[in-house]
């Protein structure tokens, strides 16, 4: 009698219930569903993932280029820290040279007022010894 049913396109299952499918194609249509359940759930969890990493990922760039900011800034802190100690090493050296040409100058005077010195010095001792 199952041969019957089959050649007219019926079958009957394990639980003897009658179906219109065979059960292997039934059974193997049962297993694919639950492979596709499967397989979306991991793509689910896949996405979820994927969307976890493109945060982290977008939080470290932001980060990176937080610090990539404040590196450039602070880098051109320093240049400009360094361009005027320059700047204040050249007004130092200027105020050096400018010292020593009036020391330079001090000393030709004073050398100067002590001939004048000595020349009235040797002037006065011959006015007195003259007298």
């Amino acid at each position: 009698m199952t041969e019957e049913l089959q050649k007219a396109g019926l079958y009957i299952d394990d639980i003897y219930r009658l179906r219109v499918q065979d059960p292997a194609i039934a059974n193997e249509t049962n297993e694919l569903r639950d492979e596709c359940l499967e397989y979306a759930n991991k793509l689910q969890d896949f996405k979820k993932y994927a969307e976890d990493f493109h945060k982290l990922i977008s939080d470290f760039a932001k980060d990176v280029e937080k610090e990539k900011l404040r590196a450039i800034g602070t880098q051109n802190l320093l240049k400009t820290i360094a361009k005027e100690r320059q700047a204040e090493q050249q007004v130092y050296q200027s105020k050096i040279h400018e010292k020593n040409i009036e020391l330079e100058r001090l000393r030709n005077e004073y050398q100067y007022l002590q001939r004048v010195e000595s020349e009235q010095q040797e002037i006065i001792n011959n006015y007195l010894l003259n007298q």
